[in-house]
């Protein structure tokens, strides 16, 4: 960032926490204002930042905002996500399902961003539908003799592909129709591997995964593998302990 870039980018974190949000009844804490001013200072400074924040501090607020803003005013950047990465479920879920959503339209509603933040979330091959394996499966299964909630689960994948998101797949049904670590069926466009070139979209603001994705992906990068995620402008380590 320029130095002008710099002092607005700090100027709207201000006017987030200490305006916007509370006017949305959240408490303005001032810890949370300066996790968020540090953070995006490591960032346009190239640094690493190791933060400690107790529970109740507001961090993932802090943290999201400082890298969307990072994004914002940082030459180069806009093309390329915020990579988020944890080490829950439930973290995931929230940032995806609760705290991006709200950010976005505080930030949409104050003219911040011209368009809602949009987020994916990345996961290993095995949470993934295998149309192939699928097909195969269903060829073979006799479904007369599976209990009715585990039919309905196995045919639903039909139109599902995250395995994580269908209730009562048996746990053999899931190893059968999963993704393989090595993918070598003669379909050449299925919905797993539209998934992924979907998923590296520049419109996707915001890319998250767990700490054994990210890793995952910095094998590769360091193996000279085509990396698993777009490159990134900037990392989160959240529940880096």
């Amino acid at each position: 960032m320029n130095i002008t870039n710099r002092a607005k980018a700090h100027e709207e974190i201000d006017r987030i926490f200490l305006d916007l949000l509370p006017r949305r009844g959240m408490v303005v804490r001032e810890a949370q204002v300066r996790l968020c001013h540090n953070m995006l200072d490591s960032m346009d400074d190239g640094r690493i930042a190791l933060c400690d924040a107790g529970v109740g501090l507001g961090k993932t607020y802090a943290y999201l905002t400082a890298g969307i803003l990072f994004r914002k005013y940082t030459q180069n950047a806009s093309e390329r996500p915020i990579l988020i990465t944890t080490a829950s479920i439930a973290l995931q879920n929230a940032v995806l399902g609760e705290y991006i959503p709200f950010l976005s339209d505080v930030m949409l509603e104050a003219g911040m961003i011209d368009r809602p933040l949009k987020a994916v979330l990345r996961k290993g091959k095995a949470h993934y539908a295998c149309d192939d394996r699928l097909i195969k499966r269903l060829s073979k299964a006799n479904l007369e003799q599976k209990n009715e909630r585990n039919k309905r689960a196995l045919l639903s994948l039909k139109t599902q592909l995250d395995l994580d998101d269908v209730a009562h797949l048996s746990t053999y049904d899931r190893n059968q129709v999963c993704v393989p670590d090595m993918c070598d069926c003669y379909l050449t466009d299925c919905r797993y591997q539209r998934f992924v070139r979907d998923s590296r979209s520049p419109e996707y603001v915001v890319q998250v995964c767990n700490h054994n994705f990210f890793l995952a992906d910095a094998i590769h990068r360091s193996a000279g593998i085509p990396s698993l995620v777009p490159d990134y402008c900037a990392a989160i380590i959240d529940e880096a302990h």
